[in-house]
């Protein structure tokens, strides 16, 4: 079903608007992804999508799906878009269950990574690297506009659970071989890493918390010159997981 709104003042519209802000997505239980190969990869991944809202050519270009369409204008779009140069679409989609549960593999561990943009690129690194779980403690929303946004349909193939850090260690205890980052670690490089792992990484300006190092079976750093003191959350994770990655692929050579 199609339907035409091309008020901002409309209800709906501003319901949806909504969204932008965490405490209305935790109200409603959805949030936003936007742009036509968000919208496209979320339908074609079967998430849940109540709404989309876009121009008239834009939707006529995505793939089919049960959703509400809602035809709109420019105007419009600008009011719900994120972005300083939308493209014209918007989905409203289910956030899903985030119970943690222990991970079938390797999993990754958010220490209060604060960054939006450093939240989206790991969820972006997971997904390339098939880690489907992903637990956060003390974080930036996952579902925040420019977390989506940064995870570029990452955040549709991995399980993102939230919760304490008590929570999130007794979903991973047994199940994995709990490896901190932190400098003062073992080279990632040489380090030996037989089991599924769950890869911690921590605060942009304080690192792993102290809980943590302390559950930590081992500890791993990314080496670099000296005049350097430490990386980005999200490269330094990036390296270290891409690392981990190509360790199997060694073993079997």
């Amino acid at each position: 079903m199609t339907t035409e709104i091309t008020s901002r003042q409309n209800s709906e519209i501003k319901r949806i608007a909504s969204l932008k802000d965490k405490k209305y997505r935790k109200k409603y239980g959805e949030y936003l992804a936007e742009g036509i190969k968000e919208v496209s990869e979320a339908i074609l991944s079967g998430q849940k999508i109540s709404e989309i809202i876009g121009l008239k050519e834009v939707i006529r270009s995505l793939p089919e799906c049960d959703a509400k369409l809602i035809e709109t204008n420019e105007s419009v779009i600008r009011f719900l878009s994120d972005t300083v140069a939308p493209q014209g679409v918007v989905a409203v989609i289910k956030i899903p269950d985030a119970k943690a549960e222990s991970p079938n593999g390797n999993c990754a561990v958010l220490d209060g990574v604060k960054d939006p943009g450093n939240v989206g690129t790991i969820i972006r690194t997971c997904a390339a690297l098939g880690i489907k779980y992903l637990y956060m403690c003390d974080c930036a929303d996952p579902y925040s506009p420019k977390v989506v946004r940064s995870s570029m349909s990452g955040i549709y193939s991995v399980k993102i659970s939230e919760g304490d850090r008590e929570e999130i260690y007794s979903s991973i205890r047994g199940k994995c071989e709990i490896l901190v980052a932190d400098m003062g670690g073992e080279n990632v490089f040489t380090a030996n890493i037989s089991k599924p792992y769950a890869l911690v990484v921590g605060n942009e300006a304080n690192g792993v918390s102290g809980f943590f190092k302390e559950k930590a079976d081992k500890t791993i750093s990314v080496p670099m010159e000296k005049a350097m003191e430490s990386l980005n959350a999200a490269v330094a994770f990036s390296v270290a997981a891409y690392t981990l990655y190509g360790k199997k692929f060694v073993k079997n050579i």
